[in-house]
């Protein structure tokens, strides 16, 4: 026989409102969206090419010493890797396939033996372990070792990316990494195109040595390409990152810096990469942006204490910086915060329980109609303790008639705005909220035939029922309800003087049995209000539902996962249609990543019908990969129970830990959770407007 209300189930979290740890790693949104075609940087390879040929004539056609040639052509070299490198970063196009393809046209120029997923693998290595040991950040090779010793590193930087990669690629025995998990081999049509690459160059290369051309190969390429690699490891590594110790993952906005000062030297010089800062911050944006990135979002940057350096390497703060600049302290709209939250105050708080309280907000008249709600919505607060932001939904438990917005708060073991709320809050408080949300709605329209809903809940699972029960019994003479709501004891019941009374108003359209786990039996037993001291077993639902359950206009549950899974099951068993079951969770608690997580792959994300591109670490959520672009992507209490984040998934795959929030009607038509989505391709696009 099975139990529905798991013990404990009135401590659960409020709807929609797991309290899980969600470190936000957001950015001030640059403003750029992902281009169609990043016209600068095609003209860039363009113009290489046609420099490449002319310096060619130079050198075989005018007679121009190779000493003149060899620098010319490494000025080739040196920019159609600014080519490859936003091709490495989905920056050339919103088109996987331009990208794909301008990465392979620029590779040979670059290094003509490697391959274009070799070097994306590479590179994006760099952006996830920024300023580690140099067996996780391949380009910290650029910096390590005495200063005497630094030209010749920079000048075989691709030597000792052959030594990182080979281990990866071939999955040598003992090869570990600091956390001594074996190396993840790289996939196998990556390492045959680097083969294949390798083996072609030595091909060209020994038949031009054999045809007696050698000495043209070498001063057109093997000597050009040298002296570009040398300035690039220089340029694009030692000259961003050196003597900054802040690793990516502990502050991205110290894990490398902006230079500047001669800007009009630099910035062409440095084919923009002085603000190399803001590359690492915003990848997909084209190299040509970055000064406009920072312009927009100068404020928001400074405010996060970023590393600024000058032309000759002193060092700025931010407010040395802003001297300098001659600029004052005004945090631009949309650097920092989403316009879609707005400050409401508090109107009034009503304790419930020990542990939980009902707060009242005050809208303002002209957010009313923004803030109009279908019974069983939730909002999204945003919340400030101890110094840091955190992001929970609760479901709002007023009817719609009548004229309040109200939320209901329970605190949870650990949860730090739970607790925070519960214990500190007051009138007058001012929260950041986003207008109503959620799918899990019951929008009944009166009619004079008979109506019956059956309701489930357990602990703080009843606050969106009560939004829907008295919404409907209010505007509908013709509806019945019937709640089955388990808690651990009366005292510990959210809401219930209040449903008692609701029990009375609308006496013989609202049935309440009460399943208490413990304390003493309340005084009350009769036909609108009952007690049973037990769990609520699954066979009772039907039972309990009265005669005609099979009639039931739509059931509605909201709870523990068990409690959801086990009503579910025993419903079906019972013939109900599973379109006439909603269900909500009130608590989820995450499993333990999947062993396959853990692919780079490139994140496209479409949000009000702009493009955002980023790379995912892989063990990062499709989620926190668009928020790190700026896209100002929905999502909300980051457990998979409200399913806020949701996005369809238009190309590759994902692993989702959960996804409560969905049914199984919304998964076979692709949608995924981005807040529990781990790339499983290297390429993955979502839609969140459809």
């Amino acid at each position: 026989m099975s139990s529905l209300a798991p013990p404990g189930a009135s401590g659960s979290a409020t709807p929609s409102q797991p309290e899980v740890p969600a470190p936000r790693h957001g950015v001030p949104d640059p403003g750029i969206p992902l281009p169609v075609i990043a016209v600068p940087t095609v003209m860039l390879w363009v113009a290489g090419i046609g420099w490449w040929a002319f310096v060619a004539w130079l050198l075989l056609g005018a007679g121009v010493s190779a000493w003149i040639t060899i620098p010319l052509h490494a000025v080739v070299n040196f920019t159609m890797f600014t080519v490859l490198h936003d091709a490495t970063h989905h920056a050339v196009s919103r088109h996987t396939w331009v990208n794909e393809v301008f990465g392979r046209l620029s590779v040979p120029f670059v290094a003509s033996y490697a391959s274009f997923p070799l070097i994306r693998y590479i590179h994006i290595e760099h952006h996830r372990n920024t300023n580690e040991p140099m067996t996780e950040d391949p380009d910290a090779w650029t910096s390590h070792g005495p200063w005497w010793q630094l030209p010749f590193r920079w000048a075989t930087i691709d030597v000792w990316y052959v030594l990182f990669y080979l281990p990866r690629a071939f999955h040598w025995k003992g090869i570990v990494d600091k956390d001594e998990r074996p190396i993840i081999r790289r996939p196998r049509t990556e390492v045959a195109e680097s083969v294949f690459m390798i083996a072609l160059s030595a091909v060209v290369y020994g038949a031009l040595i054999v045809s007696g051309l050698g000495w043209y190969l070498l001063v057109m390429y093997i000597i050009p390409q040298r002296l570009a690699l040398t300035a690039l490891a220089w340029w694009f590594d030692w000259l961003p990152h050196h003597g900054l110790e802040a690793t990516h993952k502990q502050n991205r906005y110290r894990a490398t810096r902006v230079r500047v000062g001669m800007e009009w030297l630099l910035t062409p010089a440095l084919l923009y990469q002085n603000y190399h800062l803001v590359h690492h911050l915003h990848p997909a944006i084209p190299f040509y942006r970055y000064i406009t990135a920072w312009r927009r979002n100068e404020d928001g940057y400074l405010d996060a204490d970023v590393a600024i350096t000058k032309t000759f390497g002193t060092e700025l703060t931010p407010d040395e910086y802003r001297a300098w600049r001659h600029i004052t302290h005004n945090l631009k709209e949309g650097s920092a915060s989403r316009a879609e939250f707005r400050p409401i105050a508090v109107r009034e708080v009503q304790p419930l329980t020990d542990d939980s309280v009902a707060l009242t907000l005050d809208i303002p008249e002209d957010a009313k109609d923004e803030f109009a709600f279908v019974p069983g919505q939730h909002l999204t607060l945003e919340v400030t303790v101890d110094g840091e932001r955190h992001r929970r939904t609760y479901s709002i438990c007023s009817s719609v008639d009548s004229g309040r917005v109200r939320i209901a708060v329970k605190r949870i073991p650990g949860g730090a705005v739970s607790h925070h709320l519960v214990s500190s809050a007051r009138r007058g408080d001012v929260l950041d909220v986003l207008p109503p949300s959620g799918r899990f709605t019951l929008d009944h329209a009166p009619s004079a035939t008979a109506s019956h809903y059956v309701a489930i809940a357990a602990g703080s699972g009843i606050t969106p029922i009560l939004a829907m029960l008295t919404t409907t019994l209010e505007r509908d003479e013709n509806a019945r309800f019937t709640l089955l709501y388990s808690n651990k004891s009366r005292a510990q019941t959210m809401f219930a003087d209040e449903l008692t009374t609701l029990a009375e108003k609308f006496e013989g359209r609202l049935r309440i049995v009460h399943f208490l786990t413990s304390g003493k039996e309340p005084a009350l037993d009769g036909e609108l209000e009952t007690v049973r001291m037990r769990r609520l077993e699954a066979r009772e639902i039907t039972e309990c539902a009265g005669p005609g359950s099979e009639t039931v206009d739509g059931w509605f549950l909201c709870g523990p996962q068990d409690m959801i899974d086990r009503a579910t099951e025993e419903l079906k068993d019972e013939g109900i249609d599973r379109a006439a079951i909603h269900s909500e969770l009130c608590f989820a608690t995450a499993p333990p990543p999947s062993a396959m997580h853990g692919v780079v792959a490139s994140v496209t994300a479409q949000i009000d019908g702009e493009l955002y591109n980023g790379v995912s670490s892989g063990p990062e959520t499709v989620l926190d990969t668009v928020l790190q672009t700026g896209g100002d992507a929905p999502y909300a209490c980051m457990g998979g129970a409200c399913g806020t984040c949701r996005a369809k998934l238009l190309d590759g795959e994902v692993e989702m830990d959960i996804r409560y929030a969905l049914t199984d009607d919304e998964v076979e038509e692709g949608y995924i959770l981005t807040c529990q989505a781990r790339p499983t391709t290297h390429q993955v696009e979502v839609d969140y407007d459809q």
